[in-house]
């Protein structure tokens, strides 16, 4: 699947009501990271990103509870 694929996939799956809360979002994140093999080439780029994801979830998840 090439970037424009995954953002066309992640667009439907909101617009069709399958996203997950922040919280879940969170928690599938974790299970990922998990289970990445982190002695492959590239892994601590992806596991920074992954968790830069997690931190966005997690301030819209505070930004949602405080509503």
């Amino acid at each position: 699947m090439n970037r424009t694929d995954v953002l066309i996939a992640i667009a439907e799956v909101a617009r069709t009501g399958g996203a997950s809360a922040p919280e879940d979002a969170i928690s599938q994140l974790a299970v990922i990271i998990d289970g990445l093999e982190l002695s492959s080439r590239g892994s601590e780029q992806v596991v920074e990103m992954l968790l830069r994801i997690g931190a966005c979830l997690w301030n819209l998840q505070q930004d949602r509870m405080r509503l």
